[in-house]
């Protein structure tokens, strides 16, 4: 039996580097999952140097039924900035 949260949500969702965040369990509505992308992202892929966080973007996402229920994901995102400013991607 695995306890551990991170690896729950990553069985549960099917993710991987995404931390499991809140469910939200009305009954009479869908089950609201709330993920987030781990904070793993150390270089910028393009100029492979250091990179700023730039805020978050939350995607809604309407997946499959999970345990009878319809299921809608809340993605939060990371957005990234290369701190190179010749960099030709700056955000990512």
């Amino acid at each position: 039996m695995e306890k551990d949260h991170k690896a729950i949500s990553k069985i549960l969702v099917g993710l991987v580097d995404i931390n499991l965040i809140g469910v939200e369990d009305n009954l009479s509505e869908p089950l609201h999952v709330h993920i987030e992308c781990s904070d793993s992202q150390k270089q910028c892929p393009t100029a492979e140097g250091k990179v700023h966080h730039n805020g978050l973007r939350v995607v809604e996402v309407v997946d499959l039924p999970s345990f009878g229920r319809k299921v809608i994901l809340f993605w939060s995102k990371h957005r990234w900035r290369c701190a190179n400013k010749h960099c030709p991607q700056l955000l990512f």
